[in-house]
């Protein structure tokens, strides 16, 4: 595999936070003003493929339609040496998921003031007429003071107009197994509250140490989302709340019109209850 060059315009890359099979995300340093930024470049083995350089206009075209401190801000596309990428604001957190895995105690004293940036930021992009769709905790970094950064706006759709309700045209599934909702699964035109689904499974996470679904094959673990009841996270971690865990099992409800119906309601919730019983501490 080519490796990506360590200048790429006017921008030195640092350090590679994270990598796909088409992208990586780097730490780098702007070399006329020092300043700190991250940057998306697409590979070199995809470099020629020109769907990923509109792949990167739609997450900036996404960016530049919403304005929320909680939703990653990103500044501009380039092009270097034929590496197409996009430069955005570096954030020093890591994120959910490598929290989770490494101190999920930590996590816990956490979960509540994330869950509900998390929400206030998708009822955000809800108001500017955009669908996450890919809602999970490998895209959510989260600050010890309570703040979190959401990233990751590639598959973002616009909200369905009155005409695709109609005629629910089917287009290929797109999203993580472990957070989709059933309606994603099956292809189907997805509203805000495909995203409630997905982040009432990543709360689920945050809380119980894994998601709600686990299965050894991707199959299994799609069928899960679209037949299986939601389980009880109080199950899991008797900790937190009966009222906790009946707000996620409504949010994971298998039909869209049985959950939440706008996230904004959903942080209305999230404010209102309390997610554990007693210190995660237990002092």
């Amino acid at each position: 595999m080519t490796h990506i060059p360590e200048h790429l315009g006017g921008l030195t890359l640092t350090k590679q936070l994270g990598s796909g099979k088409l992208c990586e995300v780097w730490e780098a340093r702007e070399n006329d003003s020092g300043k700190h930024v991250a940057v998306k470049v697409v590979v070199p083995e995809a470099a020629r493929d020109r769907s990923q350089r509109r792949q990167l206009q739609h997450e900036l075209h996404v960016a530049r339609a919403v304005h929320h401190p909680s939703i990653i801000r990103i500044d501009r596309l380039g092009e270097s040496k034929g590496l197409p990428y996009l430069v955005m604001d570096f954030c020093p957190f890591p994120n959910l998921k490598r929290q989770i895995v490494t101190d999920h105690a930590a996590v816990l004293q956490h979960a509540q003031a994330w869950s509900v940036a998390m929400a206030s930021a998708l009822a955000h992009m809800h108001q500017r007429g955009w669908v996450h769709r890919d809602v999970k905790p490998d895209n959510v970094l989260g600050a010890p003071d309570g703040q979190i950064v959401l990233i990751d706006l590639a598959i973002a759709t616009r909200m369905p107009g009155w005409f695709s309700r109609i005629l629910r045209p089917h287009r290929p599934a797109q999203g993580s197994p472990s957070y989709m909702p059933p309606e994603q699964i099956r292809g189907q035109p997805v509203d805000g509250r495909a995203d409630i689904y997905s982040l009432g499974c990543l709360i689920f996470e945050l809380l119980g140490g894994r998601p709600p679904f686990t299965a050894t094959h991707t199959n299994d673990l799609l069928n899960k989302h679209i037949t299986a009841p939601p389980p009880a996270v109080d199950a899991l971690n008797p900790a937190v709340t009966a009222e906790a865990s009946r707000l996620l099992r409504q949010m994971m409800a298998k039909q869209p019109a049985q959950r939440p119906a706008t996230m904004q309601d959903v942080v209305q919730q999230l404010r209102r209850i309390r997610f554990l019983e007693r210190d995660p501490h237990g002092s």
